[in-house]
């Protein structure tokens, strides 16, 4: 376990502290795919008279996670996984009392409804600044068009989370949303919502569409010194990334000195510099730009991009480059973009116009910034192939794997491979760490446990062994899975720059805490090289390995 051996006391806390965070506010979106509808705004219809509008289409969306659950207590709504820019509809007649920035949510809106007589407030979170369609004031009717879905927020993927208050939000108390949804229409369904025209809501996409010049080819950006040196794919991403991220002020280009690599000499890269680089406004403006460039990569001819020294190839493995020793050479306060070049622009060059959405806040690899449908878990519910796991160890690997979504039983093999030196039980190292998952007296003490057949906690803390192989199995398991709920938040919110898997294992190694102060995976060799190892070892434990393509 590295150095989180030395530091049990502080990465435990910290771990509990992040999961109580977790649980008291909204931590928004479960990670499962949400259906591709496409997401259309389409037209305001209403519903018909005396009854409730659902907030999303029926066919638009998929429970991604329920009211107060057993795994979150503290959520107080339910979340509605739908695509980005899904229209998001009132689900009754009503005042706008809220609509803006809120803590946790991104944006929200609120909404005053009476009901039966009572008073009812709902409310609507994780909605992108310019998916906000209406104002504080304005009056709404069930089924109208209020807004689109998005991502902002303590939120790891699109989503709606939706809330319903009787009594009022700011007073009452919530109440299981569910059972109002079921009992709701679709909206569409009756033809007497929409508000007077004087007060008609803002599409969503009107502020994308109306930043567009000349029919949409792309402008010159005043951000960009000079557009002198560079190629055609460079200019068309600088002048893309002005237009889409407006909270940008400076873009690097062409420049004679381009250190190891020839890309700014070449003309072929960007450098997006970020306003507060080091806030959590600052890592999350980093993340969308980075994912806004993966998303459209191929409309942008993009090779790879640098952001918080990470390094992330088209098609490729991303990987930690050696740290460079400042913030800048580090890549924490620019996102860098090369591309494939394009060759010098002519006289009359087009290039086109900024394609939307792709900018997502989560940590995302290429194929997911792209939109492809990751399943739940980091590889998708492997098995264990057959051979090399001792006997004793088969049965507790496969059960700890299905501890949380973000391990699976390969990935446990190779940690514990990994750390035992190939599944020694009495492994124990120079700084005294012991058994199957290398565990510190300390550390034992405060995360292992005697468990049943059945892998569930049977005793007090500490008791058990580490050198047993079911406790120190579900032990490793369980400890895995706190570091990865602990980090969801930093994830959610940009805080962290790394995919969950990464991250979980970073935090194993080198403590959640040293997690927390680099933003990502901490620059130490030892934890840049176990967050490799692992996977690569996992691989050889996993059912698929070997295996051609059919």
């Amino acid at each position: 376990m590295g150095r989180s051996k030395v530091v049990l006391g502080l990465v435990l806390a910290t771990v509990l502290v992040a999961m109580l965070f977790t649980v008291v506010l909204d931590g928004g979106y479960d990670d499962r795919c949400a259906p591709n509808s496409g997401g259309s705004l389409g037209d305001d219809g209403g519903v018909p008279d005396g009854e409730l509008s659902k907030p999303l289409r029926s066919s638009e969306y998929q429970v991604s996670s329920t009211y107060k659950s057993p795994d979150r207590p503290g959520h107080r709504g339910i979340d509605l996984a739908a695509p980005d820019g899904t229209a998001m509809f009132a689900m009754a007649d009503g005042v706008v009392s809220q609509a803006g920035p809120a803590s946790g949510f991104g944006n929200w809106i609120v909404i005053e409804h009476e009901i039966d007589g009572q008073s009812y407030s709902t409310v609507y979170g994780h909605m992108w600044d310019d998916g906000v369609g209406v104002a504080a004031g304005d009056t709404v009717k069930a089924g109208q068009r209020i807004g689109a879905v998005g991502s902002a927020g303590q939120s790891s993927g699109p989503h709606l989370h939706f809330e319903v208050w009787p009594g009022g939000r700011f007073g009452g108390a919530e109440t299981d949303p569910g059972p109002w949804i079921d009992k709701a229409v679709d909206p569409g369904t009756g033809d007497s919502g929409g508000k007077p025209e004087t007060a008609k809501p803002k599409d969503p996409r009107e502020k994308r569409a109306s930043s567009r010049k000349d029919g949409g080819e792309l402008q010159p950006t005043d951000k960009l010194g000079s557009e002198d040196n560079m190629q055609i794919d460079s200019i068309r991403g600088a002048r893309a990334a002005g237009l889409r991220f407006p909270e940008v002020q400076t873009i690097g280009g062409w420049r004679a000195n381009g250190g190891a690599a020839a890309d700014h000499p070449q003309g072929r890269a960007i450098d997006i510099m970020i306003p507060d680089y080091d806030s959590t406004e600052g890592r999350e403006l980093g993340n969308r730009i980075q994912n806004y460039f993966l998303a459209h990569a191929e409309h942008f001819n993009v090779e790879y991009t640098i952001w918080r020294q990470e390094l992330t190839p088209v098609g490729g493995t991303k990987y930690l480059m050696e740290d460079r020793g400042t913030p800048t050479e580090n890549h924490f306060d620019h996102v860098h973009v090369t591309f494939v070049g394009g060759g010098q622009p002519s006289a009359n060059q087009s290039y086109g116009e900024a394609p939307v959405g792709g900018d997502n806040n989560s940590s995302s690899s290429p194929a997911t910034a792209s939109g492809d449908c990751e399943t739940v878990g980091p590889h998708s519910g492997r098995d264990l192939a057959d051979g090399e796991i001792p006997q004793e160890l088969r049965k507790w690997i496969a059960l700890g794997g299905k501890e949380c979504e973000t391990i699976d039983a390969p990935l446990l093999a190779g940690l514990i491979y990994h750390e035992s030196a190939g599944f020694q039980a009495q492994a124990v190292s120079p700084a005294g760490a012991q058994g199957y998952g290398q565990f510190m007296p300390g550390t034992w003490a405060a995360v292992g446990a005697k468990v049943d057949e059945n892998g569930k906690i049977a005793g007090p803390p500490g008791s058990g062994s580490p050198s047993d192989p079911a406790d120190a199995t579900m032990a490793a398991a369980r400890y895995l899975c706190q570091i990865a709920d602990g980090q969801k938040d930093g994830i959610a919110s940009g805080r962290l720059n790394g995919d969950p898997v990464t991250l979980m294992l970073a935090g194993y190694n080198a403590g959640p805490g040293a997690v927390e102060q680099f933003g990502g995976v901490p620059p130490y060799a030892e934890t840049q090289k176990y967050v490799v190892i692992v996977p690569q070892e996992a691989e050889r434990f996993a059912a698929t390995a070997g295996k051609g393509e059919d």
